[in-house]
């Protein structure tokens, strides 16, 4: 599923396209994470910037929901194109981010403007741009030599408790794979601080106890409604019950969350927020 892939143009090497499990474990190695980096006068590190729009050509594009940039450190940015992720070289300096090699998950997604839209991004990123910050720093703008922008909206990490988590793919053996269209939109989760969970599991709805403590969710026996389920939407509620079955780590990024086996055995699933 995985190949050679690069965001950068022809005069930087090819980075290997690596599992979405392998790219977190990129950016916790040696010590880039130390210290804080600030570029245009606002500090970029520690900090989940949204997409918001990509303008080329004088034409902005709004970006899909779960498209980020985090700066890991001087060297390094992760985030999201808005299906892949994506982990690569920087270069801070001053006012400027140039991005160099990029290791990108190559998912399948099936919605045509979000192909185009990662393209874009892609695109857009990969070579110098300059960083100019908003009055209050709560975005970012990066601006390549050609005039195309991106604007970056500084944005916190979204409360686990009552939000509907919408699922929108499915975690195995360090990949992640976009849901199929037919079942899009059909299965969510919505934990609640008395700890329970609910969830719309594809076909069935169903609610079980959910233990909140550090990383890891910890779920009860799920009570759901036994009707039939076929196609796409079966696959999909047959891994969202195999998640609900005993401990899970979680991982909040901005408008994403991530839920895997704590053990790291089966599948998962990734969720954005609306």
């Amino acid at each position: 599923m995985f190949t050679r892939h690069s965001t950068r143009g022809p005069r930087l090497p090819l980075a290997a396209v690596l599992p979405l499990a392998a790219l977190g474990a990129v950016t916790a190695c040696g010590t880039q994470q130390a210290g804080t980096v600030t570029a245009g006068g606002t500090q970029l590190t520690g900090v989940h910037w949204s997409v918001d729009t990509v303008t080329v050509d004088g034409r902005p594009t709004k970006a899909p929901g779960g498209a980020y940039v985090e700066f890991v450190s001087d060297e390094r940015v992760r985030g999201n194109y808005g299906c892949n992720h994506f982990d690569a070289d920087a270069r801070v300096d001053g006012d400027s981010v140039d991005l160099g090699r990029a290791q990108v998950t190559e998912m399948y997604c099936s919605d045509a403007r979000q192909r185009s839209f990662e393209k874009t991004l892609a695109r857009a990123l990969g070579e110098r741009n300059t960083v100019k910050a908003g009055a209050r720093g709560d975005t970012l703008t990066l601006t390549r030599s050609g005039g195309d922008t991106v604007t970056l909206v500084k944005r916190r990490d979204t409360a686990l408790f009552g939000t509907k988590w919408q699922v929108t793919g499915v975690m195995s053996e360090g990949t992640t794979s976009s849901l199929p269209k037919a079942a899009q939109g059909r299965a969510r989760l919505v934990f609640d601080k008395d700890g329970h969970v609910d969830a719309r599991l594809g076909c069935n709805t169903g609610r079980a106890k959910a233990t909140v403590r550090d990383d890891r969710i910890t779920f009860g026996p799920l009570t759901s409604t036994r009707m039939g389920c076929f196609g796409p939407a079966a696959e999909v509620e047959k891994t969202l019950r195999a998640v609900l079955t005993g401990e899970a780590r979680y991982t909040i990024r901005g408008d994403s969350l991530t839920l895997e086996p704590s053990d790291g055995k089966g599948p998962g699933v990734s969720l954005t927020a609306p």
